[in-house]
């Protein structure tokens, strides 16, 4: 499995162009379906902004927390944990949404599902000690 590092100078030029595009990022940043998750605030104070990939679920957007097959869950999920009312940017669009973790057969059938399309998300999952996490985020209002 080729791990992508991105640095945050990459995920910062990735959320311009994002914002300058309407969400249909091209060049190095083409690829899967994203939106920028607003999960809180760093310890500096600053907002904390990451790209994510999701999948359309119903009237909800499902996030996977991945990490990069790591042992430890990101940074972005232990905010939405402490805090699940969240805002994104989806295509030009700001949207408030609830984040609520999906547990046992649900989160399984989910997983695997996209495994489907995308199997390296397996490899993802083999990688870790833990079970990937997975989040619906689910719309409370126009921001």
């Amino acid at each position: 499995m080729s791990k992508k590092t991105f640095t945050a100078q990459d995920i910062e030029d990735y959320i311009t162009e994002y914002r300058a595009t309407g969400g249909k990022p091209t060049g190095r940043f083409e690829g899967p379906t994203r939106l920028l998750l607003h999960s809180g605030h760093d310890a500096d104070g600053k907002p904390h902004i990451v790209p994510l990939s999701y999948f359309p679920d119903q009237d909800r957007c499902v996030v996977l927390a991945i990490n990069d097959g790591l042992d430890t869950d990101p940074r972005w999920l232990r905010h939405l944990r402490a805090n699940p009312e969240v805002t994104a940017e989806i295509g030009s669009d700001t949207v408030r949404l609830t984040a609520t973790e999906i547990h046992g057969a649900e989160r399984d059938a989910i997983y695997a599902r996209h495994a489907e399309t995308y199997p390296v998300l397996l490899e993802f999952q083999s990688a870790t000690t833990r079970v990937i996490p997975v989040v619906a985020l689910a719309p409370t209002g126009s921001a």
